[in-house]
């Protein structure tokens, strides 16, 4: 579950390898999803970045540590939010390790990880 030393583009990552930085606190985890779906559940310690709004959180997304690794997800399935966020981070904002998590919340949720609801 190693990151990167060069990373050309945000890379898709299994519920495995989001478990394993998680517990081990090697990457942040951001919920590109609205504020509302945020409010109603999400991964333990993650951040909300909503996609549709990220103007407005540019405070936030200056905060952050580009060299960091981070983990991007939102609903799964057909939510593409996840994937603009990362492209947005990653060739905008020129942050170096941007993954995403394309089981998403749901995948979090129903394999019983830490999670706010």
């Amino acid at each position: 579950f190693s990151v990167p030393e060069m990373m050309t583009e945000p890379m898709l990552v299994s519920l495995d390898f989001c478990k394993h930085h998680f517990d081990n606190g090697t990457a942040a985890f951001i919920d590109s999803r609205d504020a509302e779906d945020f409010e109603n559940g999400h991964i333990k310690n993650s951040i909300n970045i909503p996609y549709d709004y990220y103007e407005d959180y540019e405070e936030l997304i200056d905060s952050l540590d580009d060299n960091s690794a981070y983990i991007i997800y939102c609903s799964g399935g057909e939510c593409s939010l996840s994937l603009d966020l990362a492209d947005y981070l990653f060739n905008d904002m020129l942050f170096e390790k941007i993954f995403i998590f394309e089981g998403g919340w749901p995948q979090w949720r129903d394999a019983g990880y830490p999670s706010i609801e």
